[in-house]
C-alpha cells in the first residue's frame, strides 16, 4: 500500500486516502506496480526503472527534468557472532525518483518506509523540499555506520587473538566471510559517494543551489566510510595471511615430528636391512650374543640422537 508524506512544517504522514492538495511537496513510498500506474510520471522514467529494478547496485541516472536512481543496501550482521556474518543475505533493493515537487521511493519491501519514519521522528529537517528530504535519507542510510564498522573491526581483532592463542578452531570460511562482508560494504560506500557527488553536481538544475551543496557533505561522509571500509578490508587480508601462516607452521611441526621419528629409527632400519640379507658370510652372523650387541647399538644411537636433538632445542620445538 502506498505511503505518502507532505513536506509542510515537517515530514507529515498523510493518513488514509486523503487527496493531494498540491500545496506542498510530497514524498511517497510506492510499489513497482503503483509507480507504473502513475500518470504524472514520464514514460522515460518508468522505462529506466524497469532497467534498474533487479540491479544489485547503487547508482544514479540524471535526466533533463528528473533524477532516477537505485539503492542496494547490504545487511549488517551481528558483529558479536562470527557465524551470523557468514550467513549470506540479500541486500535491500529499492529505487527513487525525484523532481522539484515529488520524491518517490519505489520499494516492494519496507526499508525506505522505515527510513522515512526515522526522519519524521527526528524532526530535524531544516528545509521542506524534496531535495533536502533526499539528503536526509542519504544521511540516515549511513547513520551509525562508523560505529558498526568499528564493532566489525573489534570482532576481527578478537578473531586474530584467537588464532594467535589457539583458543578456538578458526576455519577459512570464517576468514573469507569477514573478507566478503568488508568488500561488500566498501563497494556500497563507494557507490554512495559517487551518487552524492553526482547529486551535488546538479547537472539538470532541479535542486536548489543550497541543497546541491548539502550533498557535498553526504559525499564527504561516504568518503570517510570508504576509507574505514578499505582499512577493514586490508585487515581481513592480513587475517587471511595470518591464518595461512598458522597452517604452514602446523605443517612444519608435523614434518619435524616425522623427521625425528625417521632419524631415530634409521639405525634400526640399517641393522634390519643389513642382517636381513640372505647371506651366510656377514660378520657376526654365527655369533649367538650378536642380537644383544645390536640392541645395545640401537639404544646407544637412539640416546645419542635424542641428546643431540635436545641440545639443539629441536625436541622442544616438536613438543610445542
Amino acid at each position: 500500500m502506498a505511503v505518502r508524506y507532505e513536506l509542510k512544517g515537517h515530514l507529515t504522514l498523510v493518513e488514509g486516502d486523503a487527496p493531494y492538495t498540491g500545496l506542498s511537496p510530497i514524498v511517497e513510498v510506492l510499489s513497482t506496480e503503483e509507480f507504473e500506474a502513475l500518470d504524472q510520471i514520464p514514460q522515460e522514467a518508468k522505462e529506466a526503472l524497469r532497467d534498474i529494478e533487479h540491479a544489485e547496485s547503487s547508482f544514479i541516472e540524471v535526466f533533463s527534468d528528473f533524477t532516477l536512481g537505485s539503492f542496494a543496501v547490504p545487511a549488517k550482521c551481528d558483529t558479536t557472532s562470527a557465524i551470523t556474518c557468514l550467513i549470506p543475505s540479500d541486500p535491500d533493493l529499492f529505487a527513487f525518483f525525484v523532481d522539484r515537487e515529488h520524491l518517490i521511493f519505489v520499494d516492494d519491501g519496507g526499508f525506505a518506509e522505515n527510513i522515512l519514519k526515522e526522519i519524521g521522528k527526528s524532526g530535524i529537517m531544516r528545509r521542506m523540499t524534496t531535495a533536502h528530504c533526499l539528503y536526509m535519507f542519504f544521511k540516515n542510510l549511513m547513520l551509525d555506520d562508523l560505529v558498526w564498522l568499528g564493532r566489525l573491526e573489534d570482532s576481527m581483532e578478537s578473531l586474530e587473538e584467537d588464532m594467535l592463542t589457539n583458543r578456538e578452531a578458526i576455519t577459512p570460511k570464517i576468514i573469507m566471510g569477514f573478507r566478503r562482508l568488508s568488500m561488500r560494504f566498501l563497494t556500497y560506500y563507494q557507490q554512495l559517494a559517487s551518487m552524492a557527488s553526482m547529486l551535488a553536481d546538479n547537472e539538470n538544475k532541479i535542486l536548489p543551489k543550497e541543497e546541491a551543496v548539502a550533498f557535498d557533505h553526504a559525499s564527504s561522509l561516504a568518503d570517510r566510510l570508504v576509507d574505514r571500509a578499505e582499512t577493514i578490508s586490508e585487515y581481513s587480508g592480513q587475517l587471511r595471511e595470518l591464518y595461512q601462516t598458522r597452517v604452514d607452521l602446523r605443517q612444519n611441526a608435523i614434518m619435524q615430528i616425522l623427521t625425528v621419528v625417521t632419524v631415530l629409527f634409521a639405525p634400526l632400519t640399517l641393522i634390519t636391512g643389513w642382517f636381513g640379507m640372505n647371506l651366510n658370510v656377514l660378520p657376526g652372523i654365527g655369533w649367538s650374543p650378536m642380537w644383544i650387541a645390536l640392541i645395545a647399538f640401537f639404544l646407544v644411537c637412539t640416546i645419542a640422537l635424542l641428546a643431540f636433538f635436545q641440545r639443539k632445542s629441536f625436541l622442544l620445538k616438536v613438543i610445542k
